[in-house]
Order: C-alpha cells, then sequence, then structure tokens
C-alpha cells in the first residue's frame, strides 16, 4: 500500500515537472530589444515616481504596469511617449478636477512632459514639415495662401533676403494652389535638399529665391528697431528662442548696447511665436531690461515636490552629473549623484544682478499669442513686480481673448537609454509668488496678427495700437461676426521648447 502511495506520489511530481515545462516552453522569451526597452519604461516610470511635480498623484508600479506599453509594431521613441502620455493622465488640480498637462494645441500630447533624442534633434517629424529644415523658413497658410511667418536671419532665406509677410506663388515651378500642394512640394524640397520659390513682395514685385540646405548657428533675433513717436523712443525686438546662454548674448548684448546708447524710454519684446528654451537665457534678458531698484531682489523660485525639496527621491542615487565636457563631477572623492542637489526653495531662488542694461524704461510691452510659451511666460511674469508692462495678445480671428500657452512649470533632462527625458518637475513663481497661469497668462488687449506685415513696422496693428496710431482695432473686438480665415502655422522648430534648465546650474547639497 505505501509502495502504491509512493508510486503515485513520484508520478504526480513527474508530470506536474512536465507541466511546468510545458508551460514555460508556452512563453515566448523576451528579446534583447525588448528586455532593453522595457528596463527604459520601467525607469521612466520610477523617475516619475521621484521628480514629477505631481507625484503624490502617480499609483503604484505595479499598478501601473510600465511594461505594457511595449509594442513590437511602434518605434522605441513612440513607446516612451505613450508611457508619458498616461503618466501625466494623473496629474489633476485637486480643485477643479482639470489635467494639468492637458494640451490645447495637442490633445495626444502632454502640455509639459516629454523626451527627446540626446542630441535635442526629434529623428522623427510629427508631420509632413520636417521639424528642423535647413532653409530657415517658417510659413504660414491663410484660405490657401502661403506666406512667410519668419525667417532665421542667418539660414539661406535669411541671407536670401526673405522676410516675414513675403507671398510665395510657387515651390520649385509648381503653383502653390492649396495646402495640400505646398505640402507636397514642401516634402520633396526636403528630399532634395534644395528649394526654388517664386515670392511676391510688398504685394508688387516678383522674384525667384533659389535655397540650397545649409547648417548655419541659430539666430534667435529676428528683428529689432527703434520707433519714435513723438518724445516716445521705443526699441524693439522679436525673439523666437530662449536659445542657449551663449547664442542669447552674442546677439542680444548689441542690441541692449545700442538701445542704452539711444536712451530709450519705452520697450517692445516681441514673443508672439516664442515657445521657450533656455530658462538661464530668460534671467540674462530680465536683468537688461529691470530697473535699478531690482537689483539683489527676488527674481523668481523653484518649488519642487516635498519629496525632493526633503531630500527623498532616491531614484536619483543612480543618476551621475556629469560637467560640461562629460566628465563625472567628484567632491571629495565621491561622484556626485543627481541625489545630491539640493532641491529646497531656498537653494533654488534667483536673484537679480543688475550689472548694466537698461536703466530708465517707463514702461514694457509684450507682443504675445497663443503660442507664447514657458521662458517667455517667465520673463513676463518675473517684471511683473517692479515694472510697469502690458501684454498685447494677438491672434488669427482678432476678436477672441488671447491667452498665452501657460507653462510655469520647468525641468532638466535626464538620461533615458539614448534620450533625455524632460517631466515637468518644479513650478515658477516670482517675487509675489504668483505663479497660477497654467492656463496662461491674458492679455491685456487683443488685436489681429496680421502675417501680411513684417515685423516691428507700423502697419502691424500691435505696433501700430503701442504707437496710438490705430485705436480703431479695438473696435473689431465688438463685432459679432466670427472671421473665417483658416490658419495653419508650419514652424522651423529646431530647438528645444520650455523652461529648461542646464544641469550645471544645479547647486549641490554640501554636507
Amino acid at each position: 500500500m505505501k509502495q502504491t502511495s509512493l508510486g503515485i506520489f513520484i508520478l504526480s511530481v513527474i508530470f506536474l515537472m512536465q507541466s511546468c515545462d510545458k508551460k514555460n516552453e508556452d512563453i515566448p522569451e523576451k528579446s534583447k530589444e525588448q528586455q532593453r526597452i522595457s528596463e527604459n519604461l520601467d525607469s521612466v516610470f520610477l523617475l516619475a515616481q521621484g521628480v514629477y511635480l505631481w507625484n503624490d498623484q502617480l499609483p503604484s508600479v505595479d499598478r501601473f504596469n510600465p511594461s505594457r506599453f511595449y509594442n513590437d509594431g511602434l518605434s522605441e521613441f513612440r513607446c516612451y511617449e505613450n508611457e508619458i502620455f498616461e503618466i501625466t493622465q494623473y496629474a489633476k488640480s485637486r480643485e477643479t478636477g482639470e489635467l494639468y498637462e492637458k494640451n490645447p494645441l495637442d490633445l495626444n500630447r502632454p502640455k509639459y512632459s516629454g523626451i527627446v533624442f540626446r542630441e535635442f534633434q526629434e529623428k522623427e517629424s510629427q508631420s509632413v514639415y520636417n521639424v528642423s529644415n535647413t532653409f530657415g523658413l517658417s510659413v504660414v497658410v491663410r484660405n490657401n495662401s502661403l506666406r512667410l511667418l519668419y525667417v532665421d536671419p542667418n539660414s539661406p532665406a535669411g541671407k536670401a533676403g526673405l522676410r516675414r509677410g513675403t507671398q510665395i506663388l510657387s515651390i520649385n515651378g509648381e503653383n502653390v494652389l492649396t495646402e495640400d500642394s505646398f505640402l507636397e512640394q514642401w516634402k520633396k524640397s526636403l528630399s532634395m535638399s534644395f528649394i526654388k520659390l517664386e515670392v511676391i513682395e510688398d504685394g508688387i514685385k516678383k522674384r525667384e529665391v533659389r535655397l540650397n540646405a545649409a547648417s548655419y548657428e541659430i539666430n534667435p533675433l529676428v528683428k529689432r528697431n527703434i520707433l519714435r513717436n513723438g518724445e516716445r523712443k521705443i526699441g524693439y525686438f522679436a525673439l523666437n528662442s530662449f536659445t542657449p546662454i551663449q547664442n542669447a548674448q552674442k546677439y542680444l548684448t548689441p542690441i541692449f548696447l545700442s538701445f542704452t546708447q539711444e536712451k530709450i524710454n519705452e520697450l517692445i519684446i516681441d514673443l508672439r511665436y516664442n515657445q521657450g528654451g533656455y530658462q538661464i537665457t530668460a534671467d540674462f534678458i530680465a536683468n537688461l531690461v529691470a530697473p535699478n531698484n531690482a537689483d539683489a531682489k527676488i527674481m523668481y523660485t523653484e518649488h519642487y515636490n516635498r519629496q525632493m525639496q526633503d531630500g527623498n527621491s532616491k531614484v536619483l542615487e543612480n543618476y551621475k552629473l556629469y560637467d560640461e565636457y562629460n566628465r563625472p563631477v567628484i567632491i571629495n572623492g565621491k561622484e556626485i549623484s543627481l541625489y545630491d542637489i539640493d532641491y529646497s526653495v531656498e537653494a533654488n531662488t534667483t536673484y537679480f544682478h543688475k550689472d548694466d542694461g537698461l536703466t530708465d524704461l517707463k514702461k514694457v510691452y509684450f507682443i504675445v499669442s497663443n503660442r507664447t510659451a514657458s521662458a517667455s511666460e517667465l520673463l513676463i511674469n518675473i517684471l511683473k513686480p517692479y515694472m510697469d508692462i502690458q501684454v498685447i495678445g494677438v491672434s488669427e480671428d482678432n476678436l477672441s481673448a488671447v491667452y498665452t500657452y501657460g507653462k510655469p512649470v520647468g525641468s532638466f533632462g535626464i538620461p533615458v537609454g539614448q534620450f533625455d527625458l524632460y517631466l515637468g518637475m518644479y513650478e515658477l513663481k516670482n517675487a509675489n509668488r504668483e505663479s497660477n497661469y497654467f492656463k496662461g497668462i491674458k492679455a491685456d488687449v487683443t488685436l489681429n496678427d496680421d502675417t501680411d506685415t513684417d515685423f516691428g513696422v507700423q502697419d502691424d496693428p500691435a505696433i501700430a495700437w503701442i504707437l496710438g496710431l490705430e485705436k480703431k482695432t479695438i473696435a473689431l473686438k465688438a463685432s459679432s461676426e466670427i472671421r473665417k480665415n483658416r490658419f495653419s502655422f508650419y514652424f522651423n522648430t529646431d530647438r528645444l521648447i520650455g523652461n529648461i534648465k542646464n544641469k550645471s546650474e544645479l547647486k549641490i547639497k554640501l554636507k
């Protein structure tokens, strides 16, 4: 009897072992590629739990299950994008229940967070319009009429004398009759690295322009001017992005020097298409514009999540801090990690340093649109407590109240594989602790964005209004008839956008 029982037991064990082996055979092994991407998906979520501004609203890693975002039918980049989008769907206002990262310009992408290739060049175009074209062109299609929105002065387009408002009649000999025909010809031009344009300037003069694609140093300053109206001497410049500080200083320092020499008493900063960039560049401009009595006073403060402020984001121990030469930062024989950074409000308070720049401005005007974002909004917000400023909004329909994009948060990049992860990390507040412009900064005045005119000229409704030459444009807002114009903008966004902080600006917590 005992022998029979033992035999049955042994047979049962063998059966179970065979069953387990068969079950394991049914589970396909992960490829090395899938394993690598799955590990990176885990890293993205663990980083979010540690550094995301709204990390207290995120679920556990088991409940979130990062590996579910792996899809061999999608690119690696898209897998991470899908995961980041899902993470941002947890960040909601406790007062209203609204999503902080709801993007009004693209509901399928987060408003603040994202991931980019290490070189800050997105290799996957978001549309047939290449996001980093080497002609230096940006265009607007209005009711199937094509015009230049702006050009980089250093680009092939800029060197050819093309400017905002120039109408394009044909591309490569093909008439541009519809938006679709423009996109078709544009795609061909990008593949050939050559474009031939027939343009009409000032409404009467036609000419042919041939452009070869070329690398060029970005010049964020697309126009500067000094406007005069009686005793008013008004400096003007249009800035398309907050480029790295060395680049910005190169182009902005001479402009402010000329403004100082001309003794301007008012200033117009045109940020209508400026989607942000490097935060330190906003600091630089603020110091040039602010009055002398702002010196040594608070410019703004950065507020990280409570976990980071208390030094409890342990996940950051896995990420070393590197210097500008990509060497590990070593202090007292220890390699410093992002965990060793001081994320307290006190350590992340920026003060004005008024060493040079303008001193006697009576008023500053900002020209904005619903695309004005991040570092642009930061610049406006931090000058509010110290200066008389007015925000002039321009829109396509000339009727709706204009709000800027709404991005009072910043971040710095954390490496994930060959990418850098930018999650909304900290909230920016001015000297009055004002920050709540998640839905944008409302313009004081709404005018038409006349894309037929160049920057900084009196024909531009915003400039005319500031000069007091065209007050009648305000009356258009009272009209009950909504304009039927259809606008499509195609920007040359060959830059990283947001409130971006260099890791070299981080303050190490000395123990």
